[in-house]
């Protein structure tokens, strides 16, 4: 079977973390890992063959012809400019359907990398107000490295799930006595298919410290002001109700707050809003 991993170069990086991202509620892990790979200029190294683990399920029409259909890229990226550590940044476009084994493979090159920890980012969906500043939450692979993130002010997730490659492969790195974190952003659960730079931009705040690293976060402010309108349209589309659970929610202890679940009905009609606008020509 054809090895699906291919580096166009191996560099040798001194002590590296990996960064790993896929796509997820509000864009958040994706936006603030490709800010974290363009912002550092890292370079591409790598990539991960689709073939094997993707499974194209519509094609795309212009100009009134249907196109062929295109892979999502599953690039490898890394920058060895670092005082403490170097780094190796991953960065998958969409989940793959095999979801175990594709973690398999990118947990295979952070050993040969001799990667010291990996960092994921993922969304903390909250009964919660856009306009409020999203704290950001934490979770790990060990006991001492939850402790690590309240050093840094990341509230502890006590309980919960992480869909996706953004969780698994870090359950997977445990598996594999790999260390592991993941960096959560709160975002307004009524505004999760849409992008949120805002979580985004929390995340990264919180991970370069973390790594040791400087990067300008004034494009991911930008992003947020830009969204703004959309926020409001969709804060608006709500039901007096769901706008007297965010108020409810939003008094409640930081304790006492765990990550939730919007019920389908929600998203379904959420899902409508958004399609009437996009019939309209209304981009969100």
């Amino acid at each position: 079977m054809e090895d699906p991993i291919r580096f166009s170069k191996k560099p040798q990086l001194k002590s590296p973390c990996l960064i790993a991202a896929w796509s997820g509620m509000g864009g958040v892990a994706l936006i603030a890992t490709k800010t974290l790979q363009q912002e550092l200029e890292a370079e591409e190294c790598g990539e991960i063959l689709p073939h094997d683990f993707f499974s194209p399920a519509e094609v795309l029409i212009e100009d009134h012809v249907i196109q062929i259909p295109k892979f999502p890229e599953n690039k490898f990226y890394f920058w060895a400019k670092g005082d403490r550590h170097d780094l190796l940044i991953f960065v998958g476009n969409d989940q793959p359907q095999q979801g175990w084994e594709f973690a398999h493979l990118i947990l295979d090159v952070a050993e040969e990398f001799h990667v010291r920890r990996i960092y994921t980012s993922a969304a903390f969906p909250l009964w919660m107000h856009h306009s409020k500043e999203p704290r950001v939450w934490g979770t790990a692979t060990t006991a001492p490295l939850v402790k690590y993130l309240k050093a840094y002010g990341v509230m502890p997730m006590g309980e919960g799930t992480i869909g996706g490659l953004n969780g698994l492969l870090l359950g997977v790195a445990r598996q594999r006595g790999i260390e592991g974190v993941c960096l959560l952003g709160e975002m307004p659960i009524y505004a999760t298919r849409i992008a949120n730079p805002k979580a985004s931009q929390a995340v990264l705040g919180v991970l370069t410290r973390m790594l040791g690293v400087e990067v300008d976060l004034e494009g991911l402010t930008a992003m947020a002001e830009e969204m703004e309108p959309n926020m409001d349209q969709l804060y608006g589309f709500l039901s007096e109700e769901a706008k007297e659970a965010i108020a409810r929610f939003e008094d409640l202890t930081a304790d006492l707050i765990s990550p939730l679940e919007a019920d389908q009905d929600l998203f379904d009609e959420i899902e409508r809003f958004l399609r009437e606008q996009r019939d309209k020509g209304e981009e969100l």
